[in-house]
């Protein structure tokens, strides 16, 4: 008995840290969170939110972003970011 007690005491520990990182990548973060979050400049932020690579949540005010789907956009290069004009 003690033995399985033992296992679902694991298994509940196990799913409360899926719950906890599922919940960490489907947190919203506006334009001012990622600037200050991330230490990125609030203008390419601002072009990064403008990309259609990245699913920005249009239809809030202000617009959102998953931390999930900025952290993969991130992962990727977009040296066109990076072009002036």
């Amino acid at each position: 008995m003690e033995k399985l007690l033992e296992e679902q005491k694991k298994t509940n520990e196990l799913l409360q840290q899926i719950i906890k990182q599922n919940n960490e990548q489907n947190e919203l973060l506006t334009v001012e969170q990622v600037h200050q979050e991330f230490g990125i400049g609030i203008n390419m932020v601002r072009k990064m939110f403008n990309d259609k690579e990245l699913a920005v949540q249009r239809y809030t005010v202000p617009f959102k972003v998953t931390r999930g789907a900025l952290i993969e956009y991130m992962k990727k290069s977009h040296d066109y970011l990076c072009e002036r004009g």
